[in-house]
């Protein structure tokens, strides 16, 4: 009856306030800079351009790939479109500011300004904030550090990794 009475005790008690199976929120500070660290140290890899066969092949776009691979790499995850069969949610999914997969998911918000290691999309592109008015993300050739996003008449959402 005592061992019994102790494995309640830590299942109902000890676990969840060490936050053993539970993603919970962590510092923003200590996220977001690191995704934003990993990013900018893929700036001139081909590895994710449109010619290169990583992940969906030559000739596709890995923009959503190239995100996907940096916030993974970072320690975060993203939505996948049917888990185990298809790779995670494209571009215009990013870009949808009220994307199911997203707002079902409780370490992703929506913001409408962004800050270092949110993601930005829009117009069916996606990339990482990495500075002020600056984003890294995959281009046609190689992945590029610049104003995309930010540009006069671009539509953007952003959302930030919490977990």
């Amino acid at each position: 009856m005592m061992k019994i009475t102790l494995l309640v005790f830590l299942v109902a008690v000890v676990v969840p306030s060490y936050g053993w199976f539970i993603r919970r929120p962590r510092s923003r500070r200590g996220i977001g800079s690191k995704i934003k660290r990993v990013a900018d140290s893929y700036i001139n890899s081909t590895r994710w351009s449109y010619a290169s066969p990583h992940t969906t092949g030559r000739n596709t776009n890995k923009c959503n790939i190239f995100v996907a691979d940096v916030i993974e790499k970072a320690g975060g995850s993203v939505p996948h479109r049917w888990w185990g069969v298809a790779g995670p949610i494209g571009a215009r999914e990013w870009g949808n500011p009220r994307s199911s997969y997203l707002t079902g998911d409780r370490c992703w918000t929506n913001h409408r300004t962004g800050l270092d290691g949110d993601v930005i999309a829009g117009g069916g592109h996606v990339g990482i904030v990495t500075g002020r008015r600056l984003t890294t993300s995959a281009a046609k050739y190689s992945v590029v550090k610049n104003d995309w996003g930010y540009r006069p008449g671009q539509s953007v959402t952003f959302w930030r990794y919490t977990c």
